[in-house]
C-alpha cells in the first residue's frame, strides 16, 4: 500500500439545506430550511453512513453544502463527536464550516469555536448588494462585513471569503470595489471564482434563451490576474488556481483533493477517494434518506469507478497541477512509474503552446495555461 493510501483522511459533510437556489448554483442542495424534524432525519442517516465506513484515522473536517450554517449547534456537534470517536480526529485538527453571512449571530459565532470549527468559509460572493440580488443570495454587503466582524470577536483565526469573478456586467470599475471589500476585511484565505456558466441552473437558462451577457473573456483573464497582484499585496499568495492565504492559512483539507490524498465524503451527493476507488452518493433528500433507513449505512453509494494506474497518475497529474507549485516530476515517476511526457502524447502540444513548464523538476502550469486549465487536463482524458 502506498504512502497516500496510508495518509491521514479528509473528512467531507455534505449538509444541504439552503434557504434559496442561487441562480448560478449547480450543487445537490435541500432548498428550504429545514424543519426539526427533516433536519434530523438527514442528520440520523448521515451518522449511521459514518459509522458503517472504514474507521482509519482523519485529520481534518470539513462541512460543505448546501449553507452548513443552517443545521442547528447540537447536531453539528454530534457530527464532530462521531468523527473524533470514529476516525480519530485529533483535537486541533482542521474543522471548517461553510457558513452563509447572515445565518449566525455573535453566540452563534461562538458556539463553533466552543465546538472546535476554527476555519469558517463565507459565502460573501459579492460586494455589490445589486449582483447579490441578481445571484440569488439572500445576504447584503452589510451582512457580510457584520459576519466577519462577529466571527472575529468569537475567536476565528483563520476566516475564508469567497467571491466569484465574471458575473454578468462586471467592469473593472466594480470588480475593483470587490478588492475593496477584501482588503478592508482582511480575511485570511480568499477563494476567487471565475464564473461558470454550465448545468441545471438558471443562470444556464438564460444563457440558453440568449439572454445573458457575460463581460469579454479578455477583460475575466485580465481582471483574474489583477486580483492576483492584488491579493498578493494584501499579503494572500495564490496556492492553487482559485485560492489564496496567507502563510499556514492553506486549506489543509481541500489540499487533499490537490495532492491525490484519501477522502470519505458523507451525505448525498458526496464523493469519497480511498484505494483507487472513486465512489459517490445518491443525489436527492429522500433517496438518500430512504436508501440508508432501509439498507443500512454503505447503501446511498450509487456509483463507483476503480482506477487502474494509468488513470490514477493521470488523476494526480491534472490535480496536482492545479496547484501552484505543480508536480515534482521525480516523485511522480516514484510512485506511478511514469513519464508524464511519453505517457500522455498531449501534453507535449501544451507544453509547445505554452501553457505548462517543466523547469527545475516541475511540471507547472503557465501563466497562459491556468485559465485554460481545461483545455491542458483533457490531455490526461
Amino acid at each position: 500500500m502506498s504512502s497516500k493510501e496510508t495518509a491521514a483522511l479528509g473528512l467531507y459533510v455534505h449538509l444541504p439545506f439552503c434557504e434559496a437556489k442561487c441562480t448560478y448554483c449547480h450543487f445537490a442542495i435541500d432548498p428550504r430550511r429545514p424543519d426539526r424534524d427533516r433536519e434530523e432525519r438527514y442528520l440520523r442517516a448521515l451518522r449511521a453512513e459514518m459509522e458503517g465506513a472504514p474507521a482509519l484515522p482523519a485529520d481534518s473536517l470539513y462541512f460543505g453544502g448546501g449553507t452548513p450554517s443552517l443545521v442547528s449547534i447540537p447536531q453539528l456537534a454530534r457530527v464532530i463527536d462521531l468523527a473524533r470517536s470514529r476516525f480519530l480526529l485529533p483535537d486541533g485538527a482542521e474543522v471548517t464550516l461553510e457558513a452563509n453571512p447572515r445565518d449566525l449571530d455573535p453566540a452563534g459565532y461562538r458556539a463553533l469555536r466552543a465546538l472546535g470549527v476554527g476555519r469558517l468559509s463565507l459565502g460573501v460572493q459579492s460586494f455589490d448588494d445589486r449582483v447579490l440580488a441578481e445571484m440569488g443570495r439572500l445576504h447584503g454587503v452589510a451582512d457580510a462585513r457584520r459576519a466577519v466582524a462577529w466571527a472575529r470577536e468569537a475567536g476565528f483565526a483563520n476566516v475564508s471569503l469567497d467571491l466569484i469573478l465574471g458575473w454578468p456586467g462586471e467592469t473593472r470599475e466594480r470588480w475593483a470595489r470587490n478588492l475593496e471589500g477584501l482588503r478592508a476585511l482582511a480575511p485570511d484565505h480568499v477563494s476567487l471564482y471565475v464564473l461558470e456558466v454550465e448545468g441545471k441552473t438558471a443562470l444556464a437558462h438564460r444563457a440558453r434563451r440568449g439572454e445573458l451577457a457575460l463581460p469579454d473573456e479578455d477583460l475575466t483573464v485580465d481582471l483574474y490576474w489583477s486580483s492576483v497582484e492584488a491579493l498578493d499585496a494584501l499579503g494572500l499568495a495564490r496556492y492553487e488556481i482559485s485560492n489564496f492565504a496567507r502563510p499556514g492559512r492553506e486549506s489543509l483539507h481541500n489540499r487533499k483533493y490537490w495532492d491525490d490524498a484519501p477522502f470519505l465524503g458523507f451525505g448525498m451527493s458526496a464523493h469519497s477517494y480511498l484505494d483507487g476507488r472513486r465512489f459517490w452518493n445518491l443525489p436527492g433528500y429522500a433517496a438518500y434518506c430512504h436508501a440508508i433507513e432501509t439498507g443500512g449505512g454503505q447503501a446511498a453509494v450509487c456509483g463507483e469507478r476503480l482506477l487502474d494506474p494509468r488513470q490514477r497518475a493521470a488523476e494526480a497529474l491534472f490535480t496536482g497541477l492545479r496547484r501552484r507549485e505543480g508536480v515534482e516530476l521525480a516523485v511522480f515517476h516514484a510512485t506511478h512509474g511514469v513519464d508524464p511526457f511519453q505517457a500522455y502524447a498531449d501534453l507535449r502540444d501544451a507544453l509547445d503552446a505554452g501553457l505548462v513548464t517543466a523547469e527545475g523538476g516541475r511540471l507547472r502550469l503557465t501563466d497562459a495555461g491556468v485559465l485554460l486549465s481545461n483545455e491542458v487536463f483533457q490531455a490526461f482524458v
